[in-house]
C-alpha cells in the first residue's frame, strides 16, 4: 500500500495555459484556410502579397483565399493597400497584439511541425 500511495502522490509537471494565445486562436484561426493564411503572413510579417500571390504560396486557389484575406482584414489581423491600378496587397498588421500573436502562431506551428 506504500507503493501505491507513492506513485500515485506524484503529480506530473503543470504547464500554464495562454489564456491570450488560446482566445486569439478561436477567433481568428477559425479554420485550417485562415491558420495556413495567418502562419503565411507571420513568416513574413514585413511582407506584402496579393490574394494570388498568397494563395500560389499556400496551395490554394485565389477564388477561396480572397474572402477570407478581406474577413482577416475587418477583423484587424491583415492590412489591406489598394494600388492605383486595381490591385490590392495585404500584410501583416503592424497592430503590436494582433502582430505578436500572429507570429506566435507561427512560432508555435514551427514547433509542432519540427517534432
Amino acid at each position: 500500500m506504500g507503493l501505491i500511495t507513492m506513485v500515485t502522490s506524484q503529480q506530473p509537471p503543470t504547464k500554464e495555459i495562454d489564456v491570450e494565445f488560446v482566445v486569439f486562436i478561436e477567433r481568428y484561426a477559425t479554420d485550417l484556410l485562415k491558420w495556413d493564411i495567418l502562419t503565411f503572413f507571420a513568416s513574413k510579417p514585413d511582407y506584402c502579397a496579393s490574394a494570388s500571390m498568397v494563395a500560389e504560396e499556400i496551395g490554394r486557389s485565389a477564388r477561396t483565399v480572397r474572402p477570407e484575406l478581406g474577413d482577416l482584414v475587418l477583423l484587424g489581423i491583415l492590412d489591406q493597400c489598394d494600388l492605383e491600378d486595381g490591385q490590392t496587397l495585404y500584410q501583416l498588421t503592424e497592430t503590436s497584439d494582433l502582430r505578436r500573436m500572429t507570429l506566435k502562431l507561427a512560432g508555435q506551428t514551427a514547433k509542432a511541425n519540427s517534432r
